[in-house]
């Protein structure tokens, strides 16, 4: 409907969702009153998380498990609050800085949902495959459908994880 409107198609209008989505950033923000800057850390019940675009921030590079920074919102409740990129411990100069994208407990799907790439390694992922349980992988040697499969599967609105091997 918002597609129709605009006079553009649904295809262009869905890719301009996801060019948006996949540069901005969640930051949790206080709301009733909480003190304190919102960093990129879970969001609890007395915070609210929004997506934010940040120019030049994706140009940090994200790290899963050892990043060196993190994202800060400094005078949330003022109009004229900013961002800071501050360091979690020394960074030795000509080092790269690095930031975990979203809350730090994002998965590689889930990356690439949100920001749109996957990293070359996830402690994440070895959790979820180490966790195991009913329908769970226990490796990705276990998967034993193809590209094609899976995505006929999801046109037909069936397990998006494919047949798990027993």
């Amino acid at each position: 409907e918002l597609a129709e409107k605009s006079g553009v198609s649904k295809e262009e209008l869905q890719f301009a969702t996801w060019l948006i989505s996949s540069r901005s950033f969640v930051i949790s923000i206080s709301v009733g009153g909480d003190e304190g800057a919102g960093g990129s850390g879970a969001v609890a019940a007395n915070k609210k998380a929004i997506r934010v675009l940040l120019p030049y921030l994706d140009m940090i590079n994200h790290s899963s498990d050892n990043a060196n920074s993190e994202l800060h919102l400094i005078d949330p409740e003022k109009d004229e609050a900013w961002f800071a990129i501050r360091a979690t411990r020394p960074i030795k100069a000509g080092k790269e800085i690095t930031i975990s994208y979203g809350t730090g407990v994002e998965s590689s799907v889930e990356l690439l949902q949100n920001y749109g790439f996957v990293p070359d390694e996830n402690r994440i992922d070895k959790m979820m495959l180490k966790k195991g349980g009913d329908e769970c992988l226990e490796s990705l040697e276990d998967w034993d459908t193809t590209l094609e499969e899976d995505e006929k599967a999801l046109e037909e609105g069936g397990d998006a994880l494919g047949n798990m091997a027993n």
